[in-house]
């Protein structure tokens, strides 16, 4: 229990009806969850008002209510402009502001979060610091492993993961930072340490009106959550970063590149079909680094990575080991194993920069052919639809578009969407609907020093059909259709 008058420190309530309870159990948002002595946040969503559930939180033992407009449910209520913005800081309140004891790394970008934060996570391990990370694939500190069912937590969600993270005696967490989280006030009341930008290129267009809306809300994390003097590490080969570089003020800006003059650069690429060599420039130090990540996106990854831990002081010696011992992300060009020489590679890549990026990486590796399978998700960007089937035919010689996670569109919809940018190569895709069928069409066609890509759900172990969640891995399918085709082997590798 903590007390009332605590938790609505620098609350600024509208109007009181009943008082502000003098104790609290927990924070809830939702009314199903709701015990006895809980404060009920009513949320006023895009699907859902909380207001509606009201009565139902008080039936539940609700000691308190924070809304935006009273109703006549029988319990106190305290109104505040926005439910929302107010909820981070009831959160931290209420969990004695555990960002304070945390050192924050935050990395947000278009693409290459989730591996810059497990390079990082390698990094600061080999310099024997507790490290934790939550992103999109899990939650991960300690001794605990959750699955991420959101890349940046729900405020109160959030607050209460970082109490517990703080408590095991993490020292630092690295963490994706999604343009949701940063307009749906996810990150608030929380200052980093350090901030890494990786690029930016179409997508989220479903919740942002436009490019310009997407990349101002990504310098947020920048211009309001990074703290004044720390390190803003930001690619100046993107076009967006260099636009930040221009606009962000009182940080210490560490660029890094590749094309273009840097801070920390990379020399001497050479990038094959197992993994990369390559030596990192810092402003005092050159250092050669050797990753089993494939492809010119991973070298911009592993340099960010770099330039965030140099910027903070991290040794180039556990750079260099954190870098090296670095071997794997789920579902990031993850390799199903197969006995005809060929080569099956599940990637997460579900915008139309990732797909050309990837698919671009693995044209560089000796082949046949390419095959590329993939869809869009439903409830999305439709935008970007077309765009990705135009990427995928230009860089395969054969498509096979099926769904992704339809929701609640229609996946012939979908798939129509995508085909718009197709059509006048309609000999060279095939359309099934199904992705499990679509897989087993894929794995029929493959032949040896063929390269089958199965794009845009990657680590994901579900589908989401509706509103419902369908058990669904593309890696384990693909194994098992490869083993009962007779061109599967038990094992797994990474390229």
């Amino acid at each position: 229990m903590v007390e009332g008058q605590k938790i609505f420190n620098r609350i600024t309530a509208v109007e009181q009806r009943g008082g502000i309870p003098a104790d609290v159990r927990n924070i809830v948002c939702d009314s199903r969850l709701v015990q006895a002595g809980d404060l009920f946040i009513a949320l006023v969503g895009s699907s859902f008002d909380g207001h509606d559930f009201l009565d139902e939180a008080a039936k539940r033992g609700a000691c308190a209510a924070v809304v935006q407009t009273f109703t006549s449910a029988p319990l106190p209520q305290i109104r505040v402009a926005d439910t929302l913005e107010a909820l981070p800081i009831l959160a931290a309140n209420f969990f004695a502001h555990p960002a304070r004891e945390l050192k924050l790394a935050g990395v947000t970008g278009s693409n290459g979060k989730t591996t810059s934060t497990y390079l990082l996570e390698s990094i600061w391990k080999e310099a024997g610091e507790r490290t934790g990370v939550l992103g999109t694939i899990e939650y991960r500190f300690a001794d605990v492993r959750r699955d991420a069912p959101n890349t940046t937590p729900l405020p109160h969600l959030m607050q209460g993961l970082l109490r517990e993270i703080a408590d095991t005696g993490v020292q630092r967490l690295v963490m994706e930072v999604s343009s949701h989280g940063l307009a749906l006030h996810r990150v608030d009341e929380m200052k980093f340490d350090a901030a890494l930008f990786t690029n930016l290129s179409q997508d989220h267009l479903d919740f942002h009106p436009d490019m310009e809306h997407y990349r101002r809300t990504k310098i947020r994390l920048f211009s309001e959550f990074l703290k004044q003097g720390r390190p803003a590490v930001i690619n100046s080969d993107d076009e967006a970063g260099r636009k930040m570089i221009r606009e962000i003020h009182g940080r210490r800006i560490v660029t890094y590149g590749i094309q273009d003059v840097a801070d920390v650069i990379a020399r001497n690429l050479d990038i094959g079909m197992h993994g990369s060599t390559f030596e990192i420039a810092f402003p005092d130090i050159e250092i050669p680094v050797e990753t089993g990540l494939i492809g010119r996106f991973n070298v911009y990854n592993v340099l960010g990575a770099a330039a965030l831990a140099w910027a903070c002081g991290t040794p180039v010696e556990a750079i260099w080991r954190g870098i090296a011992k670095m071997k794997n992300v789920p579902g990031r060009m993850e390799t199903v194993p197969n006995r005809i020489n060929a080569q099956v590679v599940v990637d997460y890549s579900h915008t139309p920069d990732a797909l050309d990026k990837c698919l671009r990486a693995l044209k560089a590796i000796p082949h046949q052919r390419i095959i590329t399978l993939f869809g869009c998700g439903g409830d999305r960007d439709k935008t970007k639809r077309p765009q990705m089937g135009a990427i995928a035919l230009a860089h395969s010689d054969r498509v096979i578009v099926t769904s992704d996670n339809p929701r609640t569109e229609n996946p012939d919809r979908i798939i129509e969407d995508i085909e718009t940018g197709m059509r006048e190569q309609r000999d060279r895709y095939t359309i099934i609907s199904d992705r499990r069928e679509a897989l087993k069409a894929g794995v029929k066609e493959l032949r040896e020093g063929d390269i089958f890509l199965i794009a845009g759900k990657g680590h994901e172990t579900y589908q989401i059909l509706g509103r419902e969640k369908t058990p669904f891995d593309d890696r384990e399918i693909t194994r098992n259709l490869l083993i009962e085709s007779g061109k599967g082997k038990g094992g797994g590798t990474w390229l």
